[in-house]
């Protein structure tokens, strides 16, 4: 058995994998707060377009994409957190993993090397 080296770097790596295990857990959680928020915590009135509420007066005359409806907002809001959370939560935890595999790939080139060393 080889002994384990670099142990600052399986630190770090180790961390990064659980950063990222938590970000993934964040991300879903987010995702399926706006979602129950969309569901649950949207008012009737909310949902009307904004040309037919008298309390929405822009100040130009066009729709805009801020004025779209609360659910239509949220469903963006949802895919943006997705796909930015998601792929970060991926990077965290693929970078934690990187370095383990190399940690393995650096312990088995030090064990062959010792075990040609030793055969002749």
């Amino acid at each position: 058995m080889v002994e384990k080296r670099y142990r600052a770097l399986r630190v770090i790596a180790t961390i990064c994998r659980v950063v990222g295990a938590i970000l993934g857990v964040l991300v879903v959680l987010a995702v399926l707060g706006i979602c129950l928020n969309l569901v649950w915590g949207v008012p009737f009135e909310a949902q009307r377009p904004w040309w037919s509420r008298p309390d929405i007066t822009p100040w130009w005359s066009g729709p805009s994409f801020w004025m779209l409806p609360r659910t239509g907002l949220g469903l963006i809001l949802a895919g943006l957190i997705i796909l930015g959370g998601g792929l970060q939560a991926l990077m965290w935890y693929g970078f934690g993993e990187l370095i383990h595999v190399l940690l393995a790939l650096e312990e088995n080139t030090r064990a062959t090397a010792t075990a040609l060393q030793q055969r002749g």
